[in-house]
């Protein structure tokens, strides 16, 4: 097991993915059209307001990662964000043929690569 990575600790990676969460969620927040766009999602009211519910989610949840103090803590952390993560990846696919195809991919690309880090980093010696 690796006990860094790029010169990165465990405890500092967790805290990148959780910033990196954090900012994902602030933008779905404040600005969701941008968002809903980069993924293919037709902007709604009702699409709009369920960016915003995403992004509160991962705000919280990353606010979670971004507090956390113990290596349990971190690692309970990342555990959520990589079940979270492959939650999302199949419930994509499962709407793939409402969402369409480029969506789909986005999503689930997006979902699938966030949760294999969160998994990479929780793999590490602490």
């Amino acid at each position: 097991m690796a006990t860094t990575v790029a010169g990165m600790s465990k405890q500092q990676l967790a805290r990148a993915l959780g910033a990196t969460g954090a900012a994902f969620g602030l933008a779905s927040i404040v600005a969701p059209r941008a968002v809903a766009g980069t993924y293919g999602v037709p902007v709604t009211a009702a699409g709009l307001q369920l960016q915003r519910l995403f992004g509160s989610r991962a705000l919280a949840i990353s606010v979670l990662a971004l507090t956390a103090r113990t290596d349990e803590e971190v690692d309970r952390g990342l555990a959520v964000v990589a079940g979270m993560n492959a939650i999302d990846a199949l419930t994509a696919l499962a709407a793939a043929a409402q969402a369409g195809r480029a969506t789909t991919l986005r999503a689930v690309a997006s979902s699938v690569a966030y949760g294999a880090a969160a998994l990479v980093v929780r793999s590490m010696k602490g």
